[in-house]
């Protein structure tokens, strides 16, 4: 019975800790990329995906039949915008 308990308690707080990450993330959305950033919704933001870096803008949620198909291409040109560390 006490290991029940605990297998139970650590199942939890695995899916815990693994689904938060992802339900904080904002979403960037560029003309043909989609990637999770941390950056502030509506700021600047970039998507990379196979060498190919794309600007787009933070958005809470991703678009109707867009996933998540590049990684966070961070500040580039814009090491200003709201969210970079130059701001």
């Amino acid at each position: 019975m006490r290991f029940s308990k605990y297998l139970a308690s650590a199942v939890l707080t695995a899916a815990t800790l693994t689904g938060a990450p992802a339900r904080a993330a904002n979403i960037c959305q560029t003309d043909n990329l989609t990637c999770a950033t941390t950056m502030p919704v509506g700021g600047y933001c970039e998507c990379t995906s196979h060498g190919n870096t794309q600007d787009g803008t933070v958005v809470p949620k991703s678009a109707p039949g867009h996933k998540v198909n590049s990684t966070a291409g961070g500040c580039g040109a814009h090491p200003n915008a709201p969210g970079c560390p130059g701001h």
